[in-house]
């Protein structure tokens, strides 16, 4: 299948040739499902904790994400993985922790963590607010 493939990777394209539509690229992002490759150990635990991949770049941590099942298959055509909503992905991720679309790729690109919150639809500094800091405050 040919690059691009699909709405992201067509979004990721334009966002690697003009930086200026990220935004765009981080919608199309939260609308659509990543591939999350599942390395031994990763995935479901037996505690039904989520245990991801991560890379270290910069000392910056990634999890591994890629925009098709052909893009993970530039990197390990053998590797276990799973589909998730972006979204969902993003409100799961520890704070700290960006995304490495594509890594090992042609079209790669990293999302600092400080951006991941505009791919789960919640800013950063709207965590638990609730009276004993455990759910949002209530409205009014």
């Amino acid at each position: 299948m040919a690059f691009p493939a699909n709405d992201v990777e067509r979004a990721l394209a334009e966002v690697l040739e003009d930086t200026a539509t990220t935004p765009g690229f981080l919608a199309t992002l939260r609308s659509n499902e990543l591939v999350v490759p599942l390395p031994e150990g990763a995935g479901v635990q037996s505690d039904g904790s989520v245990a991801l991949p991560v890379l270290t770049h910069d000392d910056a941590s990634f999890v591994p994400v890629f925009t098709s099942e052909e893009q993970l298959a530039q990197l390990d055509s053998s590797l276990a993985y799973t589909t998730v909503p972006a979204r969902e992905l993003a409100g799961m991720l520890p704070e700290g922790v960006g995304l490495a679309v594509n890594p090992g790729a042609t079209a790669t690109v990293p999302i600092p963590a400080e951006n991941v919150w505009a791919i789960a639809g919640t800013p950063p500094d709207s965590g638990p607010s609730g009276p004993d800091g455990s759910g949002p405050a209530p409205q009014a």
